[in-house]
């Protein structure tokens, strides 16, 4: 097929659907913690579509034709984005869960991060998009990231542009060093939410326990005699 006739409108209309769609339905899903004051892992959610120029660019990247275009995977791109590390993980099992979506791919790049430090959970799944000719399976990408983990990585995306892609290897260097940094600063965040957790479900539970105790204090009065 050749490309300057290829319809890219009527091609990438079920993506923008499914886009559309599923950023509503996280959203929702931010409400409902919100309105049942629920501890909410979902700091933002942002989503992207792909460039005619941009898919042509990783198809010749990836040495495929452009016939082979519904095989790209990241046409249509989630981020959401945490305050902790094991909110990602949280939104990972929502995810999973769901019956509209189907998860074909995970790449964890927060236990296995990339050479430059990069760190992110990609999620590759596929969506049944609503067509006027019926459902069409789509391909989405969901990238679950920290609040400290997305500053890195728009930083060393701007830096990418900056140096079209030839970032000095000085700048690298620091780069993998501030990604460790941010890492370690993510780990130790993790740990005071969960030591916040506790000390409030403690919090919680005394009241509780103190008021057994005192309606056992007080029934056991009742039945001591008097001695006279």
């Amino acid at each position: 097929m050749n490309n300057n006739n290829f319809d890219w409108e009527t091609f990438l209309q079920p993506y923008e659907f499914a886009l559309t769609n599923f950023l509503t339905k996280l959203q929702f899903i931010k409400k409902q913690y919100t309105t049942q004051g629920l501890k909410n892992p979902i700091e933002d959610i942002t989503g992207r579509l792909k460039s005619p120029t941009s898919i042509l660019e990783k198809l010749e990247r990836l040495n495929m034709d452009i016939d082979d275009v519904r095989d790209i995977t990241d046409i249509a791109g989630v981020r959401i984005t945490c305050k902790y590390i094991q909110d990602v993980y949280q939104i990972y099992d929502i995810l999973k869960s769901r019956k509209d979506i189907k998860i074909v791919l995970v790449k964890d790049y927060i236990k296995y991060p990339k050479p430059s430090g990069y760190r992110s959970l990609h999620l590759i799944a596929k969506y049944n998009a609503e067509t006027i000719n019926g459902q069409m399976p789509v391909y989405m990408e969901f990238q679950i990231r920290t609040l400290a983990m997305h500053l890195w990585a728009s930083i060393e995306h701007s830096l990418k542009y900056k140096y079209y892609l030839n970032i000095p290897q000085s700048l690298r260097n620091r780069l993998t060093e501030a990604s460790k940094i941010a890492y370690d600063l993510d780990v130790e965040m993790s740990k005071i939410k969960s030591d916040m957790d506790s000390f409030e479900e403690d919090s919680e539970r005394k009241p509780t326990e103190e008021k057994f105790l005192s309606d056992w204090f007080a029934l056991s009065d009742k039945n001591i005699p008097n001695s006279k």
